[in-house]
């Protein structure tokens, strides 16, 4: 396989929340998420440029992060294997909708809220760099990723 050491890099597990400007709301799996400031904090989330939380970033700036924890590997799959375009995914996972109304995941290590501050568009990925206006902590072990398996 081609570009096979690129899988050795491993990430944690985040679940994306956003909504389109109707009410519609998605959660989208992400791993290739990073902090990129501490003053103010900001993290960077990277998103394929057609997946449908590109489009909804781009038109709302507000979204919500979910830092997975040990167990929740299913609702990895839930958000990661499903277009938001035509599936509501709000209905087959446990979310509820605390701040400004977008989706988060029950039960999370933490949830960030943040809010999109610049956007930039490189290969075949849009790099959403968002500020953390607050965030949560739940106390949870953070899920780490691999490219074949998950790690509480």
């Amino acid at each position: 396989m081609a570009n096979n050491y690129m899988s050795a890099i491993t990430q944690g597990v985040y679940v994306i929340g956003a909504e389109d400007g109707n009410g519609g709301k998605n959660l989208m799996t992400a791993a290739w998420v990073t902090q990129v400031s501490s003053r103010p904090n900001q993290v960077l989330a990277a998103v394929s440029a057609g997946h449908y939380t590109a489009s909804l970033l781009e038109e709302n700036p507000f979204f919500t992060l979910s830092v997975l924890g040990e167990g929740q590997e299913d609702v990895a799959k839930i958000c990661g294997f499903k277009s938001g375009r035509n599936t509501d995914k709000t209905q087959l996972t446990a979310c509820s909708c605390k701040w400004r109304e977008l989706p988060e995941i029950e039960g999370a290590a933490a949830v960030l809220y943040c809010e999109v501050k610049k956007v930039i568009k490189e290969g075949d990925h849009v790099l959403f760099i968002g500020e953390v206006l607050s965030g949560e902590t739940g106390g949870k072990k953070p899920l780490i990723y691999d490219a074949k398996y998950y790690f509480g």
